[in-house]
């Protein structure tokens, strides 16, 4: 019993070990500018993902990450399925939403965007300038300013020195002002 604890616990190690490594190339990966070398650290974090996916089969994270590499390397339906996995492992998980929101935003679907951003939102990203950001774009884009205006405020408010949101969401009250009935 002893024995096979110790091996079991060099394995979980080891497979940490392994994603580590793979989150490294992930993160590195996603922040190279240059196409080969982004390409080559995808790859490599891939193929350690999809290790670890086999592993961990309802792992969430393993999941989107997987997906995201995919959408990276342009393998829309691949990625999108990978999504689908992961949001039907852990379907309130904000990291998971927020991810398949970005695949649907790059897009321009902007209805499942939205759909993917608010549950994001709803369980625990509220706070984060880029979700607020995107549900304010969205809303923006589908003619409701007011909500608009709301997500804009609080993105501002979560990175208060960038004043190009202040200007916008200027922008947006003279729009509403111009559309209401007071002159």
């Amino acid at each position: 019993m002893h024995a096979m604890a110790t091996g079991e616990a060099i394995d979980a190690e080891h497979n940490k070990s392994i994603e580590n490594e793979a989150n490294k190339y992930f993160y590195e990966g996603l922040q190279i500018e240059d196409q080969r070398l982004k390409e080559a650290y995808l790859s490599e974090a891939l193929k350690k993902y999809m290790l670890l996916l086999n592993i961990y089969p309802n792992s969430a994270i393993l999941a989107t990450h997987v997906a995201i590499i995919h959408d990276n390397f342009e393998h829309s339906k691949i990625a999108k399925e990978y999504f689908f996995r992961a949001v039907n492992i852990e379907p309130t998980n904000p990291y998971v939403n927020f991810y398949f929101g970005e695949y649907y935003f790059t897009r321009k679907d902007y209805q499942n965007a939205l759909n993917y951003y608010k549950i994001a939102y709803n369980n625990g990203y509220s706070g984060l300038y880029e979700v607020n950001l995107k549900l304010g774009t969205i809303y923006e884009r589908i003619g409701d300013i007011e909500k608009a205006k709301k997500y804009y405020s609080a993105a501002s408010a979560a990175k208060p020195t960038f004043s190009e949101l202040k200007n916008k969401i200027k922008s947006l009250d003279k729009i509403y002002y111009s559309k209401s009935d007071y002159k």
